[in-house]
């Protein structure tokens, strides 16, 4: 529906966000409320991208959970679909996370390499504040 200010979110924009926004924020509980619907969604409207992020969330509610293995899988699926799509944003935040995995698991060589590719994703946007998110994952495994 238009308005002045242009087109409203739809339900899909509205799950995306909110499973979106409780990953970034680890909110375990609102990643129960609202994933679901985001990837049922997400799916339904074939939309890439809303899909790619329900993975992406899916992966951070397995992670802090501490199911390890599920996180790493759909962490890593959710990077090559963001790839494909060429979404710098999306893969560095995807790799932040992945490296997270990684560097709970005690994998610090794998995570440091998540956390460069991260860095190398953000500095071509020149998304400062997520560099220093990088670069401060990579010193913290020194």
């Amino acid at each position: 529906m238009a308005t002045e200010r242009g087109a409203m979110p739809s339900d899909l924009d509205m799950h995306a966000m909110s499973a979106d926004a409780a990953a970034r924020s680890q909110d375990a509980e609102g990643l129960q409320r609202y994933l679901p619907i985001a990837e049922e969604s997400a799916a339904r409207a074939n939309h890439k991208l809303y899909v790619a992020m329900a993975r992406r969330a899916r992966g951070v509610a397995h992670r802090l959970t501490g199911e390890w293995d599920q996180a790493a899988d759909q962490l890593a699926a959710a990077a090559e679909e963001f790839r494909a799509l060429d979404t710098p944003w999306q893969i560095g935040l995807t790799l932040l996370e992945l490296g997270e995995v990684e560097h709970s698991r005690g994998n610090t060589d794998l995570a440091g390499e998540h956390y460069s590719q991260a860095l190398t994703a953000f500095e071509r946007l020149g998304a400062v504040p997520y560099e220093e998110r990088a670069r401060e994952a990579l010193e913290s495994l020194s």
